[in-house]
């Protein structure tokens, strides 16, 4: 992950104690975080995200050494964003019981429209993880804690699936639904977005969490 700014010196940087200060940095981090998900980390640059932030690129630098750890700290706000879209369906656990199928597909489409906003950085971090290790140990991290909440999730309905193992079967179904929302979001599909929606909520449904809405 080469930075525009390898070659500027060392400098000290800031540690935020006021409130004004915090709020700059705070500017900063929420400007790099919608360019990086508009035009991706390699297209933005420090000096774009100054002008988008409304504050000197002196007062960037005082704050990041670089762009790299800008683009580290972005990298929580990112997945800050990520989990509020889950948790936004997986808090209703009226509708998963009431309407398991109307609960899948809010879950598919809510973790589209996120990926969507985001996808120039989302294809940067499967590049840049490969060989940058702190990125790689951020993105590994995220996908653990989101494996492990969606585990702990299902883990609440296990009397209402057909499974006798309902940590691998909490696994299956993440790794179908993000299976799903990587192939609408990332690559050129032959059918309508609707019909894979409807088929990965089929098969899902089917399988495992009819239980939950018997006939």
């Amino acid at each position: 992950m080469k930075s525009e700014e390898a070659s500027k010196p060392e400098k000290t940087v800031r540690r935020p104690k006021q409130q004004r200060s915090m709020e700059m940095k705070e500017k900063i981090l929420d400007a790099a975080l919608q360019l990086f998900c508009e035009k991706g980390y390699y297209n933005t640059t420090t000096n774009e995200i100054a002008l988008k932030a409304g504050v000197s690129i002196g007062s960037l630098y005082s704050y990041f050494k670089d762009k790299d750890t800008v683009f580290l700290e972005v990298l929580d706000r990112y997945h800050e964003k990520f989990d509020i879209a889950k948790k936004d369906v997986l808090k209703d656990t009226d509708l998963l019981i009431r309407d398991s199928r109307t609960w899948l597909r809010l879950l598919i489409e809510n973790l589209i429209q996120v990926h969507e906003e985001s996808k120039e950085l989302n294809r940067e971090l499967n590049v840049l993880s490969h060989y940058n290790p702190q990125v790689a140990a951020i993105v590994e991290d995220q996908r653990e804690k989101t494996l492990q909440s969606t585990i702990g999730y299902f883990m609440q309905f296990q009397n209402n699936f057909h499974t006798d193992d309902m940590e691998a079967t909490a696994i299956v179904i993440f790794d179908f639904i993000s299976a799903t929302v990587d192939r609408i979001v990332f690559d050129k599909n032959e059918i309508d977005r609707n019909r894979l929606i409807n088929a990965t909520v089929d098969v899902i449904q089917k399988y495992y969490v009819s239980a939950l809405n018997p006939s």
